[in-house]
């Protein structure tokens, strides 16, 4: 279950809230975040850390 999950960025250890594709790694590393380790299909994140990439994520696709 998703309670079990932590979040994947490096020195976060929030419970993760939310699993992203790897469609979000471009965000996250516009953001300088790293990733504890190599993502699979899916990227755990905590509630705050997704919120700062969907933020990303929505104001490069509006450009469009």
């Amino acid at each position: 279950m998703m309670d079990e999950k932590i979040c994947a960025i490096e020195g976060c250890n929030e419970p993760a809230s939310k699993e992203v594709d790897r469609s979000f790694l471009p965000f996250i590393q516009e953001l300088k975040l790293r990733l504890k380790e190599e993502p699979g299909k899916k990227i755990p994140l905590c509630r705050r850390h997704y919120k700062m990439v969907k933020q990303v994520r929505d104001a490069q696709l509006s450009r469009f």
